[in-house]
């Protein structure tokens, strides 16, 4: 029963936010409807967030220090993913605002966590754990490359459409092998888990790159013909 309540809010809370992110998707790019769900799915990240306490704690007395670190770096990676999402919008017009020190905190903190998982991983030859500091250590490399960097002139579209393919995956990965392991119990395991867990991230990969070709090279275009 108390593994329920550990996991009840974190569940209903990844409902809530599984269903807001398809509404923002959804809805037209730049419309009212598109900003305000938008912001609603980036607010329920904070409860999401607060969620994984509990279950970190449970982590703590059950699994080890690997599955700890996993779960505290997961929480960096969302937290990451979510604010250069938000921002990249928000100071699209002040570059020097986006890349501020929350920015440059989360870049340092979230590339530490992945090289710690990392070693973790290799040592204690856990291939979730190796797996997982891969995004870590791509994502918060790109931020801390992009600290110094030159920027194009839609440098926030970028860095907004890498937070909401991050996102989507860090929406999607957890609902989906829990939806499995609901239908077949037998499912469950550490071979679901990464099944589950690393299709999603391919799958996020991919809509990384068609949200490039949707957005992006159509914000080039119409920059060309103007």
């Amino acid at each position: 029963m108390s593994s329920v309540l550990a996991y009840l809010p974190h569940i209903l809370v990844g409902t809530a936010i599984l269903l807001t992110f398809w509404a923002t998707l959804l809805s037209f790019k730049g419309s009212i409807h598109h900003k305000r769900r938008g912001r609603l799915y980036l607010l329920l990240l904070i409860p999401l967030l607060a969620s994984v306490v509990p279950i970190t704690l449970r982590a703590a007395a059950e699994e080890g220090p690997v599955r700890i670190v996993q779960l505290l770096y997961l929480s960096v990676v969302v937290a990451a993913a979510g604010w250069t999402a938000w921002r990249a919008v928000r100071d699209r017009d002040d570059l020097q605002a986006f890349r501020g020190p929350i920015y440059v905190g989360l870049a340092l903190v979230l590339s530490a966590m992945a090289v710690l998982l990392l070693v973790m991983g290799i040592v204690t030859q856990n291939i979730m754990a190796f797996g997982f500091s891969i995004i870590g250590i791509v994502y918060g490399g790109a931020m801390l490359g992009f600290i110094g960097q030159a920027a194009s002139q839609n440098w926030w579209l970028h860095w907004h459409l890498n937070g909401i393919a991050l996102l989507f995956a860090a929406t999607h990965a957890s609902f989906t092998g829990l939806v499995l392991r609901t239908l077949n119990p037998a499912w469950d395991g550490e071979v679901l888990h990464g099944l589950t867990q690393f299709g999603v991230i391919a799958l996020a990969y991919f809509f990384r790159q068609w949200l490039s070709w949707r957005y992006e090279a159509a914000a080039l275009r119409e920059h060309a013909i103007v």
